[in-house]
Order: C-alpha cells, then sequence, then structure tokens
C-alpha cells in the first residue's frame, strides 16, 4: 500500500473513532409531551357553568363532498355544528369513557355524527376535568370507533382538540381542532 493510501486510510479511521465518541458521550433526551398534563389539584370546571348550547366551528375535512340538499328549487345549508352540554346524569353511562361522572351532551357535527330521525344531533356524554377541562366523548357515525372533544372552558368559548380512537386496532390520533361559543338563551 502507497504512503498516501496509508495516510487516507489512517485519517478514515481518525474520523470514525471521533465520530463514535462523539455520539456515545450521552444518551438522547427524551421527547417531551407535546400537550399540558392536567393539573389534577387544579379546580374542575362546574357542570353548571359549562351546560348550554355552543356554536362550533372545526378545520375538520370532509371526507366526500355532499352536494347540498335542495328544498323547492332552491338548496339548503346543512345544518350548522353544534354541542349542547346538558346539567343532568346520563341514564346510560358509557363504560369505555374515563369519568365516572357522565353528563348528557347532544352534537352535530356534520359528516361526523348521525343524528336519529326527529333529531338534529347525537347522543354523547361528557365530563368535566381538574383545570376547566371538558370532555365531549360519542360513538363516530359508522361505529367503528369513538371520538372525544378534548377541551378548555374559558368564559363562554370551549375550545381544543377533537381525537378518534379506533374500535378495532386502538389506535389514537388528533382528527382537529374545534372552538364553541356558548349561546344566549
Amino acid at each position: 500500500m502507497s504512503a498516501p493510501a496509508r495516510a487516507a486510510l489512517a485519517a478514515l479511521a481518525w474520523m470514525a473513532a471521533l465520530l463514535l465518541a462523539g455520539c456515545a458521550h450521552r444518551p438522547p433526551e427524551p421527547l417531551t409531551p407535546t400537550a399540558p398534563s392536567v393539573n389534577p389539584a387544579a379546580p374542575v370546571v362546574e357542570p353548571h357553568h359549562a351546560s348550554g348550547n355552543y356554536l362550533l366551528t372545526t378545520d375538520l375535512k370532509v371526507s366526500q363532498a355532499q352536494p347540498p340538499a335542495r328544498t323547492r328549487g332552491r338548496s339548503r345549508r346543512p345544518p350548522p355544528a353544534t354541542l349542547r352540554l346538558a346539567f343532568q346524569p346520563t341514564a346510560a353511562p358509557d363504560a369505555t369513557a374515563t369519568s365516572s361522572t357522565q353528563l348528557t351532551a347532544t352534537i352535530n357535527l356534520p359528516g361526523y355524527t348521525r343524528a336519529p330521525p326527529g333529531r338534529t344531533g347525537q347522543t354523547a356524554v361528557w365530563w368535566p376535568l381538574p383545570g376547566d377541562s371538558v370532555v365531549v366523548h360519542f360513538v363516530s357515525p359508522r361505529g367503528d370507533g369513538l371520538m372525544d372533544l378534548r377541551g378548555l372552558l374559558q368564559a363562554d368559548t370551549l375550545s381544543g382538540e377533537i381525537w378518534y380512537t379506533s374500535s378495532t386496532t386502538g389506535n389514537v390520533f388528533q382528527m382537529g381542532t374545534f372552538r364553541g361559543v356558548k349561546q344566549k338563551s
């Protein structure tokens, strides 16, 4: 082997040793959670304060374009996204819910809920959490999973994230965000 080839090989070996030593000096730091954890000592939102009717806006994408419904020659707008949180315990508690305090709710998210005939929304349950947080829990319209609205109540505005849990795989992912403004009665 020629002298220049030995020098290049020695330099390459030296750089490899430096690279390995540089990577081995400390382990990677653990990932920090993106969502803040709930402080269990924080006060829980009072159900009577959170209860009411909310007009929702979301950033959910509708998977299939729905043609507008026609009523006597003119198109009709789809119903708005709404949420009603009642101050009344649910008659049939949801066994998959993470709280024993479950109150009744009605939700209408066009494309993501299915109301029974004659109703304007789908039945759901909700419960308060520490730190002025609220969870609204309901079955997806195809029955293949569960959806949650997880939000923070500030004055008359409820805002947060929309999550989906698959019944078949158990996978959980965030679908989007929402903002609900309480309507005056």
